[in-house]
């Protein structure tokens, strides 16, 4: 089963890293796919369940719209980056790192990246369309289950048990 964190701009690409986090979440389940707006509990300490969640998940997923990288000329360094931060850890942690680029988003380019998270730059990237959302998702489903084949099968069971649960309640 594996854990899936969804890094994600709340000013610009909230809406396409939830409707990503409700397609995978349908596939692999709801506790399998971590994205902040949907999974820190109110009351929680946001830092502490940021770097848990990270330090747990086997692949971030970074959600790229048009104009991303161009929030890190604005913030960094003067400001703390959210999205920045994610990164950084989840590359000091060796996690698997994807880029999911949206409609319309060209390659990330290393000349737009701060240095502490230059290797994005070079990471194999899928696409999440919006005329394909269902089609996408599914693909990176797969892509993840077969970066993660041990936990697959679990995974998969994991969803049908917390469907199955839904529909009755």
């Amino acid at each position: 089963m594996p854990h899936i964190f969804i890094n994600y701009r709340r000013e610009t690409d909230a809406y396409a890293a939830a409707l990503l986090d409700e397609l995978l979440s349908r596939r692999l389940g709801p506790d399998h796919v971590f994205r902040a707006g949907r999974s820190i509990a109110p009351g929680a300490d946001y830092t502490l369940e940021i770097v848990r969640a990270i330090t747990s998940c086997d692949a971030m997923l970074v959600v790229v719209g048009p104009g991303w990288h161009e929030h890190f000329a604005a913030r960094y360094p003067e400001q703390e980056d959210w999205v920045l931060y994610e990164i950084e850890k989840a590359l000091e942690e060796q996690k698997v790192v994807v880029p999911v680029l949206l409609s319309g988003t060209p390659r990330i380019r290393p000349e737009n990246l701060p240095d502490v998270v230059l290797p994005l730059a070079s990471f194999q990237y899928l696409r999440f369309d919006y005329r394909n959302t269902v089609r996408d998702a599914a693909y990176m489903s797969e892509q993840l289950e077969r970066r993660f084949p041990g936990r697959t099968l679990r995974s998969r069971l994991t969803a049908a048990l917390t469907r199955r649960r839904t529909r009755r309640g």
